[in-house]
C-alpha cells in the first residue's frame, strides 16, 4: 500500500549536538577526501609543538647567559632556536596552505547535495516561501570559508592543535601555582559564554535574514537580468525597484548592527578581563622575584607562558564556542537536507506497461496554505490513445489539471488513476518519464540548441533525432540559417555570439524538445501563446499528427486545438461545465459554441472551421 510522509513529519527540524555535527562532517570530509586527514595529523602535532619553541629555548639561553655563559653552549642554542622556529613556521605555513583547497573541495560537495536537494524535492515546496527560507538559511552554511562546513573543519584544526598544546601550558603554569591556573580558567570561562551568547543572538536572527536577504535578491537579479531590461525603461519601475531594493539593505544593516554591538559588548568585557588578569598576575611574578623565590630565566619562561596561555585558552574557548555556534547553521543545512518530501512513496511498484489510460476520480485539491479548492469531487476518464484538449479562460484550473496530472503536486481528496492504479504508488522519477510537457513557461538552456531539444551532453545525443523534431515544430529552416546551426548556443549567458530566440522560436524548440523526449502521454499546456493564432493552429495540427497514436491533452483558453481532438473538456471554475467531441458542444450551443463564435474570425475560414 502506499504511505506518504505525513506534513507534520515534514515540518518537524532535528536538532543535533555538537558532538553529533562533528561526526558529521568527518564522516563527510572522510568520504570526500581522505587525504586532508594526514595534514590534519600533521599540522596539529606541528602547530602544538610550535609555541613551546618560543618559551624553552630562550630559558636556558637566559640561563647560560647569567651562568656560566660558554660561547659554543650559546651558538648552539641559538642555531636551535632558529632552525627549529624556522622549520616549523615554515611546514605548518605549508601545511595550512595545501589543506585549504581540500577544505573547498569538501565544502563544494555539502553545496552538491544542497543543489540536489533543491532540484529534487517535491515540486510544491519550490513554491512555497516557508521551504525557500529554510533554503537560504541552510545556505548559509556553506556560502563562505569562515562559517558552517568549512567554518567547523578549520576549527577542528585549529582546535585539536591548540588543545594539544593547552596542555603543555597547564603543566607549566601549574608548577607555577595552582591558584593562578585556576584563576586564568575562570577568567577565559567567563569571556566563553559571553561570546557564545553573542553567537546564539546572531543565530537567532537568521529567519529574519534569510526572508529579508530571499526578497533582496530577487530585487538584485532584476536589476541586473537584461530580460526585464524593456520594462525597467519603459514602465518606468527603475527607481521603484532600486528603491525597495534599499529597503532591503537597510533592514539587513540593521540587523547587522544589532549583531556586531553584541560582539562589541563582549570585546570589551574580554579587555577589562585581560587588564586585572594581567595587572594581578605579572605583579605576582615580579613579587616572587623580588622576594628570591623566582630566577630571571624563569621569569620570562612564566611570563610568556602565562601571556601564551591566556590567548591560547581563549582561542581554544572560542573554538569551542564557534563550533557550537557553528552546530546552530549545520543543524538548520541538515534538517533542510534530511527534510523528508511527503511525496515520497514507499513500497513503489513497477509502472505498467502502455497504452495509458487516465484517470481522475473524486478528485478534489487546493494549493498548501489555500483554504480555497481548486477543484472540487472532479472525474474525467481519458482512455488510452485519446486526443483530449481541455479549454476554458484563464484561471478555470486547466494548468492545475496538469499539475496534478505530472504528480507535480498530490490531490488533496481523491486519486488519480494510471491504468487503474494509483499514480502515488509509482516512484516519481519512472512516473516523470511518461511525459512529454511543454508548460507555458519556455525556459530554455544557455547550451546549444541541440542540447536543448534533446536535454542531454552533446556525446549523447542523437542528432538525426534532433533534426527531425526541429523540422517538425517548424523551426529546421529558422536554424539552419544559422553559423553554427544546431550548435549555435542558446542565450548569451556563456556564449557571447548565442542567439536570442524570439518568444515564439523559444516555444517552437520547447516542442521540439517534447518531440525528442517521445513520452508516452503528451501534453501541451498553452506553450503556443507567443503565437498568432493561425501560426498556432499549424503548430497543434502538426503536433497532433505527430503523436499519432499516443494519448495526448491539448491545453488552451483559444480553441486551436479542438477540432481535431476527441473529446473536449471546457473548465470553468475548476470544474468541467461541458464534455464531448466539438460537433456534440457546437450543436449544445452552450458556453464553448459562444468561445468558438468569438475566437474563430481569427482563423482563416477553410482551415480553422
Amino acid at each position: 500500500m502506499f504511505k506518504g510522509k505525513s506534513k507534520t513529519d515534514k515540518q518537524s527540524k532535528p536538532q543535533y549536538t555538537t558532538l553529533q555535527n562533528v561526526v558529521y562532517i568527518i564522516k563527510g570530509a572522510w568520504r570526500y577526501d581522505k587525504l586532508v586527514f594526514l595534514y590534519f595529523g600533521l599540522y596539529t602535532v606541528l602547530s602544538a609543538i610550535s609555541p613551546f619553541i618560543a618559551i624553552i629555548f630562550p630559558r636556558f639561553i637566559l640561563q647560560e647567559l647569567l651562568g656560566t655563559k660558554r660561547p659554543e653552549v650559546l651558538l648552539l642554542l641559538l642555531l636551535g632556536f632558529f632552525c627549529s622556529s624556522s622549520i616549523a613556521g615554515f611546514l605548518t605555513a605549508y601545511l595550512r596552505g595545501v589543506y585549504f583547497p581540500h577544505m573547498i573541495k569538501i565544502r563544494f560537495e555539502y553545496i552538491r547535495l544542497h543543489q540536489e536537494k533543491c532540484m529534487t524535492t517535491d515540486f510544491q515546496n519550490t513554491e512555497n516561501p516557508e521551504f525557500l527560507n529554510d533554503m537560504q538559511t541552510a545556505f548559509r552554511c556553506l556560502e563562505n570559508n569562515s562559517r558552517g562546513v568549512e567554518g567547523l573543519l578549520h576549527s577542528l584544526f585549529r582546535f585539536a592543535g591548540n588543545l594539544l598544546a593547552l596542555f603543555g601550558y597547564i603543566a607549566i603554569v601549574a608548577t607555577l601555582n595552582v591558584f593562578v591556573l585556576l584563576y586564568l580558567v575562570a577568567n577565559v570561562i567567563i569571556s566563553y559564554y559571553l561570546t557564545f551568547s553573542a553567537r546564539k543572538f546572531e543565530h537567532s536572527k537568521k529567519d529574519e535574514i534569510s526572508e529579508n536577504d530571499r526578497r533582496s535578491n530577487y530585487l538584485y537579479n532584476i536589476m541586473y537580468d537584461f530580460a526585464y531590461g524593456k520594462e525597467l525603461r519603459i514602465l518606468g519601475i527603475r527607481n521603484w525597484i532600486a528603491r525597495l531594493f534599499k529597503l532591503y539593505k537597510e533592514k539587513r544593516l540593521k540587523i547587522h548592527r544589532e549583531i556586531k554591538f553584541k560582539y562589541f559588548k563582549v570585546g570589551v568585557v574580554d579587555v577589562l578581563l585581560l587588564l586585572i588578569r594581567e595587572g594581578i598576575i605579572y605583579a605576582y611574578l615580579i613579587y616572587l622575584v623580588m622576594e628570591g623565590r623566582l630566577s630571571i630565566p624563569d621569569f620570562t619562561m612564566y611570563f610568556v607562558t602565562i601571556a601564551q596561555f591566556a590567548n591560547w585558552f581563549t582561542t581554544v574557548i572560542n573554538d569551542l564556542a564557534y563550533m557550537r555556534a557553528q552546530n546552530l547553521e549545520i543543524c538548520d543545512y541538515r534538517s533542510f537536507i534530511e527534510r523528508p518530501d511527503i511525496m515520497d512513496s514507499e513500497d513503489t511498484i513497477p509502472i505498467p506497461d502502455g497504452p495509458y489510460e487516465i484517470e481522475f476520480r473524486n478528485v478534489s485539491f487546493k494549493y498548501p496554505g489555500s483554504n480555497t479548492y481548486i477543484f472540487k469531487d472532479l472525474n474525467i476518464k481519458i482512455p488510452a490513445g485519446q486526443k483530449l484538449a481541455i479549454v476554458g479562460h484563464n484561471g478555470a484550473g486547466k494548468t492545475t489539471f496538469v499539475k496534478l496530472l505530472c504528480r507535480l503536486y498530490d490531490v488533496t481528496e481523491g486519486e488519480i488513476l494510471l491504468n487503474g492504479i494509483n499514480i502515488k504508488r509509482f516512484n516519481k522519477e519512472e512516473y516523470y518519464k511518461l511525459f512529454s510537457t511543454v508548460f507555458q513557461e519556455i525556459k530554455p538552456l544557455a547550451f546549444s540548441i541541440a542540447e536543448n531539444v534533446a536535454v542531454r551532453e552533446k556525446e549523447y545525443i542523437d542528432y538525426d533525432r534532433v533534426r527531425n523534431a526541429l523540422k517538425q515544430a517548424g523551426i529546421w529552416d529558422r536554424v539552419c540559417r544559422l553559423k553554427n546551426g544546431v550548435h549555435t548556443s542558446m542565450l548569451k549567458i556563456l556564449d557571447d555570439e548565442g542567439i536570442e530566440f524570439s518568444g515564439g522560436e523559444n516555444q517552437k524548440i520547447a516542442i521540439a524538445r517534447a518531440l525528442y523526449k517521445d513520452g508516452a502521454i503528451m501534453i501541451l499546456d498553452e506553450p503556443t501563446s507567443a503565437l498568432d493564432a493561425l501560426a498556432e493552429y499549424n503548430v497543434y495540427v502538426s503536433f497532433n499528427n505527430m503523436v499519432k497514436n499516443k494519448t495526448a491533452i491539448y491545453i488552451s483558453h483559444r480553441l486551436a486545438s479542438t477540432h481535431f481532438c476527441d473529446v473536449i473538456a471546457m473548465f470553468e471554475n475548476g470544474r468541467i461545465a461541458e464534455y464531448g467531441s466539438h460537433e456534440e458542444l457546437m450543436a449544445l450551443n452552450g458556453k464553448y459554441a459562444d468561445m468558438f463564435a468569438v475566437q474563430a474570425k481569427y482563423y482563416r475560414e477553410d482551415v480553422a472551421i
